[in-house]
């Protein structure tokens, strides 16, 4: 037997660094599609030091020229490099489901995570002897309508930002993947909204909802007022405004991956 000499061993090891570097950025949010009548941004923050991409995940799904954009978040439990294996299943899986899979287009929501939670539980991150669970949210919106269509499984609900109010829809959510292995579910229930020119949704994970202030109020209860008056805003504006405030809020450095998404319908291409 041969024993890797320093240089050897030095070699693999890098190897090793940019396999796993590579699988990072993958996981990372890409570029949002141009969609004609939308203004798509999102940020994301891993918490763990020298790891690119954790638990949160955010993909959009596009097929041009339909005009409609379908779009997931996403929070594996934990955080680090176990969290980030789960999430590069989950993310690839829900893609390979939505667009190699059986799934129509535009893909309603509720079908989509159907098919999610079916593939998930038949892997060995899920299973009686884990404590492994996904929560997902997934939305396709149609700018030539205005209509948005959500489904959640375990997720925080978006915040639907109108001219006079800011709603929060998903009154009707089932529970995050891989809590309840031994219930069949049926489509997940999927909520019907139609959207005005200039109003906004925006979709996050706890890793923002549930920062603390000094008195222990989640910061989710704040958001609300936070996001008033942001109506016809850009995207990334609003983004970066929502997480400045999480930031302010807080009462301790940020110790949960985050991701904040928000999408905004610029015009009725229809």
């Amino acid at each position: 037997q041969v024993t890797p000499g320093p240089a050897s061993r030095k070699d693999a090891l890098t190897t090793l660094a940019d396999v796993a570097e590579r699988l990072q950025r993958r996981l990372l949010p890409g570029a949002p599609p141009d969609v004609p009548g939308l203004d798509i941004a999102f940020t994301y923050r891993s918490a763990s030091a020298g790891v690119l991409s954790g638990g949160d995940f955010v993909d959009y799904y596009a097929r041009p020229p339909s005009g409609s954009l379908a779009f997931a978040i996403g929070d594996v439990a934990g955080k680090g490099v176990d969290a980030m294996a789960t999430t590069f299943v989950t993310k690839f899986m829900l893609r390979g489901a939505v667009y190699g899979g059986h799934l129509s287009w535009p893909t309603h929501p509720g079908d989509a995570l159907q098919e999610l939670r079916n593939g998930l539980l038949e892997q060995q991150d899920f299973g009686w002897d884990t404590e492994r669970f996904v929560t997902v949210l997934f939305g396709q919106l149609t700018p030539r309508t205005g209509i948005l269509q959500l489904a959640a499984a375990g997720h925080p609900a978006p915040f639907v930002v109108r001219e006079e109010s800011v709603e929060r829809p998903l009154l009707v959510t089932e529970a995050a993947i891989g809590v309840e292995l031994d219930v069949a579910l049926e489509p997940y229930p999927t909520e019907i909204l139609r959207l005005a020119v200039g109003d906004l949704v925006v979709l996050f994970t706890d890793g923002l909802g549930e920062l603390r202030d000094a008195e222990g109020r989640l910061f989710e209860t704040c958001m609300a007022e936070e996001l008033a008056g942001s109506h016809g805003e850009r995207a990334a504006d609003v983004v970066a405004r929502l997480v400045a405030a999480g930031e302010r809020f807080t009462a301790r450095p940020p110790d949960d991956d985050l991701a904040v998404l928000c999408i905004g319908l610029t015009a009725l291409t229809g």
